[in-house]
């Protein structure tokens, strides 16, 4: 979809609602599905022009913080959508992060900043909630500020209400959250959604904790609270799990991947 075909929703959210129901459900007729889906993929598309907004204006801030930030958006794929729906018993219609754009800066100081220079702002759209995974990081080990906005717009009611999420990081944090999203990808974990090896979710964790200290912030809950206690665990896991070289081919795999002319083979072998 171009941005200038601007989707609207053309569902009620019970509709809406429905089809994620029937989405995740083990006993559908496969048209019943095939609707579903056809109000589920109008409801993400109805989305992008929202997040577009959003997007501008989040990289319009970030370049008053740092004019090195950088900021990517996402319409959240099926997939993750079913799997959320799964987790969480939640509804479609009130699901935060269908769309969503996130800017990264230097440090802390400046996530900070960008916060704050949206909490003094005279944006029309409504702030539905701020969830400060700094001050209070997640057990996962997930830290990092999100902004969650209802779309909102006098000139056309088609999108309002529609929910947006924004997420802030330092490098460090996203360095950690990319981690995290590469091992799991490799190894067919959800480990972003604290599923998976029980080791790989401490080692992770517990790195959470050490970068927060490099940060001057709060550690993760359930993490050693001294220094060497937690950096001898961390030293533990690093060796038990083989992380170095593990994350050194998961890079290199990637890279070869995002290579133009592997993206022209059918099949190559990594050694």
């Amino acid at each position: 979809m171009t941005r200038s075909a601007r989707a609207f929703p053309e569902y009620s959210r019970s509709k809406v609602d429905a089809a994620g129901q029937t989405l995740i459900s083990t006993n559908w007729h496969i048209d019943d599905y095939d609707e579903a889906l056809r109000v589920i993929n109008n409801w993400r598309s109805s989305h992008s022009f929202p997040l577009n907004t959003f997007h501008i204006g989040l990289r319009g801030r970030a370049e008053r913080v740092d004019n090195e930030f950088i900021s990517s958006e996402r319409i959240k794929r099926l997939s993750s959508i079913e799997h959320k729906l799964s987790r969480f018993k939640t509804r479609l219609s009130q699901m935060q992060d269908i769309g969503g754009c996130r800017a990264t800066v230097a440090n802390v100081d400046q996530v900070l900043q960008l916060v704050t220079s949206y909490e003094k702002s005279d944006l029309k759209h409504e702030l539905d909630h701020k969830d400060n995974y700094i001050r209070s990081p997640q057990s996962s080990g997930y830290r990092g500020i999100h902004l969650i906005y209802k779309y909102r717009s006098d000139k056309k009611d088609t999108h309002n209400g529609l929910k947006i999420e924004v997420h802030i990081r330092s490098q460090t944090q996203h360095a950690w959250a990319t981690a995290v999203e590469t091992v799991g990808t490799f190894i067919k974990q959800a480990l972003k959604s604290s599923k998976g090896e029980a080791d790989w979710l401490r080692f992770f964790a517990l790195v959470g904790s050490a970068f927060a200290i490099v940060e001057n912030t709060e550690l993760v809950p359930d993490t050693p609270r001294e220094h060497n206690i937690l950096m001898a665990e961390i030293k533990d896991l690093h060796r038990y799990l083989d992380v170095r070289r593990k994350l050194e081919v998961y890079g290199a795999t990637l890279k070869t991947l995002e290579d133009p002319v592997s993206k022209k083979a059918h099949y190559y072998l990594l050694k």
